[in-house]
This record gives structure tokens, C-alpha cells and sequence, in this order.
């Protein structure tokens, strides 16, 4: 149902050979980006390879991105954005191209009345708020003609709770919005697929019917057998849960949003930032970033099937210690990720962990 591959888990700079955010999703309705710090071009562009060299079949094409997601303006989470719209043009892209992320009343007025410039200080209006960079990318970037069309889709972050996104670019994925808590504007994303109720085949073959009749029924046709009517829905299980994954970007911990009473869907993973560990719980608060407790609070709010962990500080070297910590807050799976790494949410809401190493991936069920 989703793929989600981690390529960047480093927070503000590269380090411990540790990338700036960015991932892919490859959802039933297409691919996207979520967040795209610097050199996210190459980075998609090399585990593409790597996925072709290790002879799995999941792709992460340039050319088939249908839109960006945004948590925030931070450069180390949108810094790659012009360039990577650069060499999509270079490629002669044809499709359209959606491009979402989070900003203010204030600010959307600003870049309305004043296209592609800076703010003053005295504005009280982020420099890196979106709707400035968006105005500031579409006078460089597109001062050209692009060989395709961009549709800039600034979100007015005005409440605490999630909202459905105005703008759903993937065809039979709902994406909501959950407002975070960041200093500039910021959120979370919420991408959920219907599961479609499981086909009783056994049913089918106790009537006796031919693989054409079964595979008619199966597609959601009524048919007749025998003068009865067989109607398509009583050859359907009950109607399953949603599958549902959500990516947080940067987070102090206690928005509303993470409690499951507010989201749509229990998230079958979450892939939240942590940056720090609980000994640097007051850095975190204060620069609006958080802790591996956190990050399991905030798993358990929402009733998240595995929690991911990424975003880490420079000054963390070892990945251990925030497991170890998450742990003692949430019950379920916990994952350190490192760039390279995947995950897999099935039809069945079951949740791999691929972990890079050199060779391909090791596969671990959590």
C-alpha cells in the first residue's frame, strides 16, 4: 500500500555521513516527495540505482514525483527544491507538478503585494515562511519557461487541530494536514488508502463458478447464475481499517493534532524527528524540536503501529541510546533510520523495515 524511503536523517547539516531531510513516498497513487533538503536530487537519483542494482522491483524515478509535500521552510528541508526543479526541466518533464507546504495569512498577503522579495524584520513575517519562498522560487526559477506547469499550493496554518488538504494530489490517497509546533509555520502529513474488503474466493468455488464468473464477482459485478442473482458485496469481507502513514518534520512535543481522537486514521508507521535525547529535553523546547521521549509520546497519542525515528543532531553519533529511550515510552516497534532505508506498509497494515547496508537492503518485519 506505501513505501517510504528515508533519504536524509541528519538535522540542519550533513553529518556522520547523514544527509539533510527528504523522502520518498510511492503511495497507490503515485510518488512524492516529502520535504527536499540539499542534493535531494541526487539522493533519489542514487537509490533509484541502488534499487535497480539489488534487482528489486520498487523504483524511485524523478520522473514520475507527482508532487512535494513541505513540512516547513527551514533550508535544510526545501533547500533542494529550485534545483531539482531545474533538472526537471533539463529532462523535459511534461506532467504537471505540486508543490504544498504550510504558511500565514500575513505572509501569503506579503508575497501578494511584494512577488519575490524579503520580508523586513519588523514584518514579524518569516523569511523562510513558504509562501515567500515560493514567490522567491517561481521569480528565479520560473523566469524561464518550464517545460511544465508548477501548482503552488500554500496552506494557511490558522488552527491547532488537522484539516483535510485542500489540494490532494494522489489519486485515491486522502492527505491531511496536522499543524506542528515549529516557531515558522509547519505541520505534519497524514496520507491514508482504503483498504478494499477482502474477496471470499472459497465462497465463489463452493457455487462452482467459472474463473470467468469469479473474476466478474471479484471486480465488484453482480452477476447470474443459475436465475440467481449473486450480488458482488456478499462475496466481501467486512470493511478493514485504513492504512495510514505519517511523516512529522520538525516538532516541539504536545500538538494537539498527534491525539488519535483528532486524526483520521491510527497511522500504521510514524517517521518523527529526534533530534535529541531527554538530557537535552530544554534545547529541544527551546529551539521547538524533539526528544526520543518525544517522539513515543506522540506515537502513543496517536496510537502509531511502529515509530521511526530520524532528524538526529550532529552531536549524536549512535543510534542506540534513542531507541533504548523511546522504548520506555512506547510499547511498540521502534526504528532508528539511516538514509537508504525503507519501509513497506502491506495491504494488512504489516510494517518492514529494509535496513541499508552496503550490498542491498536486510529485511526486518516489525
Amino acid at each position: 500500500m506505501f513505501e517510504l524511503h528515508v533519504l536524509g536523517t541528519s538535522s540542519a547539516r550533513f553529518a556522520h555521513g547523514r544527509s539533510v531531510s527528504g523522502s520518498v513516498i510511492n503511495t497507490p497513487g503515485g510518488l512524492a516527495l516529502i520535504d527536499c533538503g540539499e542534493g535531494m536530487q541526487n539522493r533519489v537519483i542514487m537509490h533509484n540505482r541502488n534499487l535497480k542494482k539489488s534487482g528489486r522491483d520498487n523504483r524511485t524515478r524523478l520522473s514520475r514525483i507527482r508532487a512535494i509535500f513541505l513540512t516547513h521552510g527551514h533550508l535544510d528541508h526545501s533547500w533542494g527544491v529550485l534545483p531539482l526543479l531545474q533538472t526537471l526541466n533539463l529532462d523535459g518533464r511534461k506532467n504537471p507538478l505540486t508543490i504544498i507546504g504550510p504558511t500565514t495569512h500575513e505572509a501569503m498577503e506579503w508575497a501578494k503585494n511584494h512577488p519575490g522579495e524579503t520580508p523586513p524584520i519588523e514584518s514579524d513575517i518569516s523569511p523562510t515562511d513558504l509562501a515567500i519562498l515560493f514567490s522567491q522560487w517561481q521569480a528565479i526559477g520560473a523566469k524561464d519557461e518550464l517545460s511544465y506547469t508548477i501548482n503552488w499550493v500554500p496552506i494557511i496554518i490558522d488552527r491547532d487541530l488537522p484539516f483535510t488538504c485542500p489540494e490532494q494530489p494522489l489519486d485515491g490517497v486522502n492527505v491531511t494536514i496536522l499543524p506542528t509546533t515549529h516557531g515558522v509555520p509547519s505541520c505534519a502529513y497524514h496520507f491514508e488508502t482504503q483498504r478494499k474488503p477482502r474477496f471470499n474466493r472459497e465462497k465463489a468455488e463452493q457455487l462452482q463458478l467459472s474463473d470467468s464468473q469469479i473474476s466478474r464477482l471479484a471486480s465488484g459485478e453482480n452477476i447470474d447464475h443459475g436465475g440467481n442473482d449473486l450480488r458482488a458485496e456478499d462475496f466481501r469481507s467486512e470493511t478493514r481499517p485504513n492504512c495510514s502513514i505519517v511523516v512529522s518534520g520538525d516538532t516541539a512535543f504536545g500538538p494537539p493534532g498527534f491525539d488519535i481522537n483528532h486524526l483520521p486514521s491510527p497511522p500504521n508507521l510514524l517517521l518523527h524527528e529526534s533530534t535529541f535525547t531527554s538530557e537535552n529535553q530544554e534545547k529541544a523546547t527551546q529551539y521547538f524540536h524533539s526528544t526520543a521521549t518525544d517522539a513515543a509520546k506522540h506515537a502513543s497519542k496517536c496510537k502509531a503501529g511502529v515509530l521511526a525515528l530520524t532528524h538526529y543532531s550532529s552531536r549524536i553519533e549512535r543510534l542506540s541510546p534513542l531507541v533504548s529511550e523511546a522504548r520506555e515510552h512506547f510499547s511498540g516497534p521502534v526504528a532508528a533510520t539511516s538514509d537508504g532505508d525503507w519501509f513497506r506498509v502491506d495491504s494488512d497494515g504489516k510494517v518492514t523495515h529494509y535496513v541499508r547496508i552496503e550490498e542491498g537492503w536486510n529485511q526486518m518485519i516489525l
